[in-house]
């Protein structure tokens, strides 16, 4: 490496570093998307040019390609203690009078606190030496938890590193919250129902889930975020006071909250806790009450702790806010798939900051569980104060109606509906349901589907209802004359609309695939299947086997995939899009054939010259497929130093072993 490049890519990541730190933490981005893009994309040119100076620390490596298969215990330093809760003022009175007992000699109306918001979410542990990021873990059960290290890497507001320079401590962990957005806690959980899955019952359980994934991949879809709160152990005691050393990771770059306020009372703490008694519902993530500690740190050790908690800190907690009201029906409304959701209208009332009038019920178990009937008093609230969802039932009074029961007929189509095994929803198998259709075409016109510009809802409505689109190919024989007599749609605006059906037509297999709205066939795997089978053509012939063993896409998308292109009404539309000029191949260039095509790979120990990223990326760029465990599929295993289990087995399969100098010259060989 050239002295020019080694302070490049050290500028590069700084550089990437900063801009995270500004657009993740301080909501406050310096640079365009595409000039961070470009940034990271010379990074990783660099890297692979030079992979021996690839560090854990670098921006490229907060996705890993590993897949877990359990996660390692971790110790912690020092124990994850609990907070006490409280909930009520009095109660936190209570908490003051013990403070006051507890240092004698400290007159009372003199203890400074800081109150901070209590997120909902997960208790993290991270560790820093010489300012790398070497260790994430859970809070577990406060004495061990699990080393969650490359999930927690994919959360953008971590830093990987910190400047140390004239710093006094070397190692430090410092402590925080990993929280999931109300926002993406609505997207995932949508996506959840749609897919016939049981939701998350809170934003809470939404990021436990998404921290505990096997795949950093899946965990860093789920956009979470950090705020991180307190030290666990640092190896040195220059700092006086919480709120002084809260100040001084959020110069470091670490995403401390905002909203903390030191307090230089007792009574400035009962002040806070009624102003974010309504204020905390206006945040993008989950309070559900404040934290109030002693912000002198040798108070604190004065006090020391019990058992279970510190004594300087107490939580205060608040009522999730509910309301009663009454059911009035219950409909079904069909999604995009076909989902069947039984849905409550609802006798209007004010809950949260809104007037609620509906509420998901979720599935048909659900409702069996909580015995939901139309008539019932019912206490509801919103999940995430997002969601409006119904608690329980108030004790009914008098004669109840009967049971709900889901319809035998679609209530769109009146197709009869069913319920595959194992899965919670009943679905329309009707591909022309007029619901399913508007929520299919609201897809397929969407911005990473076909990007189809001025086709909102206001105007697939009218394309539907007049029963001029009853598929995707009726798009394309659209013509401005007709489309500029729908309401809002001007002669401009019927025009702008033609021109983006037109334009849509490039758009290519990958974009096609996903836009097409085939279940469980996301943006990712409808890219592999693109790049791979490069023709729609070649994915109707391919039989499912070949499907299933395309890395990434396996039996669920496969099975899904082919029952949707064995279908002879999907067959017929595909060949009218292809005949009203509809690209129906891959537009990006393929991989060139190599030694490698076709060939399944497994990584063991760890290799000196390369990551594990880096080297899977190889391999696949040459299209080969990397597999973390071994069967008689297995054509090579890369074995590097300290190989584990893997190896034996590897041997009597009788597969290909390869050193790292046999590895690197079979990839210089192609």
């Amino acid at each position: 490496m050239t002295e020019t490049d080694k302070q490049k890519l050290g500028s590069l990541k700084k550089s990437i570093h900063k801009y995270d730190h500004l657009y993740y933490v301080k909501n406050s981005p310096e640079i365009s998307d595409r000039e961070y893009d470009t940034l990271y994309q010379q990074l990783k040119e660099l890297e692979a040019k030079y992979p021996q100076w690839v560090t854990p620390d670098s921006p490229t490596q907060r996705v890993g390609g590993k897949v877990e298969t359990r996660f390692r215990q971790i110790v912690h330093s020092v124990p994850m203690l609990s907070l006490d809760n409280t909930y009520n003022v009095d109660e936190v009175r209570a908490f003051h009078q013990r403070v006051i007992k507890g240092l004698p000699d400290v007159p009372g109306n003199t203890i400074e606190y800081v109150v901070e918001l209590k997120f909902d979410g997960l208790a993290v542990a991270l560790t820093y030496e010489n300012g790398k990021l070497v260790r994430g873990a859970t809070r577990g059960d406060g004495i061990q938890g699990e080393d969650i290290t490359a999930n927690l890497k994919t959360i953008r507001s971590i830093p990987l590193e910190f400047s140390v320079e004239g710093e006094s401590f070397k190692k430090i962990e410092v402590r925080g919250e990993v929280y999931m957005p109300r926002k993406e806690f609505a997207r995932l959980n949508a996506l959840k129902e749609e897919e016939g899955e049981a939701p998350f019952a809170n934003p809470r359980n939404a990021a436990a889930g998404a921290l505990r994934v096997l795949d950093p991949a899946i965990a860093d879809s789920r956009k979470l975020g950090v705020f991180i709160y307190s030290v666990g152990y640092m190896d040195t005691n220059i700092y006086k006071t919480h709120f002084e050393l809260q100040q001084k990771l959020a110069a470091l770059r670490f995403p401390v909250n905002e909203h903390n306020r030191l307090c230089s009372n007792f009574e400035e703490t009962l002040a806070i806790i009624e102003e974010w008694r309504g204020k905390r519902k206006g945040l993008d993530y989950e309070v559900d009450g404040l934290v109030i500690q002693l912000n002198s740190l040798a108070y604190r050790k004065q006090l020391g702790s019990t058992s279970k908690f510190p004594r300087w800190a107490v939580a205060y907690k608040y009522e999730a806010e509910q309301a009663v009201t009454e059911i009035l029906e219950i409909v079904c409304q069909v999604g995009r798939t076909g989902s069947i959701t039984p849905v409550a209208n609802l006798k209007p009332v004010f809950v949260s900051g809104s007037t609620v009038s509906r509420a998901t019920l979720h599935n048909e178990d659900e409702i069996k569980r909580k015995d939901i009937r139309v008539g019932d008093q019912v206490v509801i609230e919103k999940a995430g104060e997002i969601i409006p969802k119904v608690i329980r039932v108030v004790a009914p009074v008098g004669k109840r109606k009967p049971p709900f029961k889901m319809p035998e007929f679609c209530p769109e189509c009146q197709t009869p509906i069913f319920r595959a095994e194992g899965e919670v929803v009943w679905r329309c198998v009707n591909a022309a349901c007029p619901a399913q259709l508007k929520e299919r075409l609201k897809h397929f016109a969407s911005r990473k589907a076909m990007d189809i510009d001025n086709m909102g809802p206001a105007v697939i409505d009218q394309l539907v209802e007049s029963g001029r689109v009853t598929n995707f190919s009726d798009l394309y024989t659209l013509e401005k004359d007709e489309v500029a007599g729908f309401e809002r749609l001007a002669e401009k605006s019927a025009q702008n609309l033609i021109d983006a059906i037109e334009k849509s037509k490039s758009a290519g297999l990958g974009r096609l695939l996903y836009a097409l709205g085939v279940r469980h066939v996301g943006q990712r795997a409808a890219a592999i299947l693109a790049e791979t089978f490069r023709t729609i053509q070649t994915l109707q012939e391919t039989p499912y086997e070949d499907l299933e063993s395309v890395m990434e896409i396996g039996p669920v998308i496969a099975e899904s995939l082919k029952s949707f292109l064995d279908q002879e009404s999907n067959q017929k539309d595909i060949e009218k899009l292809s005949n009203l000029g509809v690209v129906l191949e891959e537009q990006s260039t393929p991989r060139k054939e190599s030694e490698l095509t076709g060939k399944q790979f497994v990584l063991t120990g760890t290799l000196s010259g390369f990551s594990r990223d880096e080297a899977k990326e190889k391999i696949e760029s040459l299209g080969g497929r990397v597999t973390s465990s071994i069967s008689k599929k297995t054509n090579y295993i890369v074995v590097g130093k300290d190989a584990g289990s893997k190896l034996e087995k590897a041997k009597k399969l009788g597969v290909t072993l390869l050193d790292e100098i046999e590895f690197q010259k079979l990839l210089e060989s192609d």
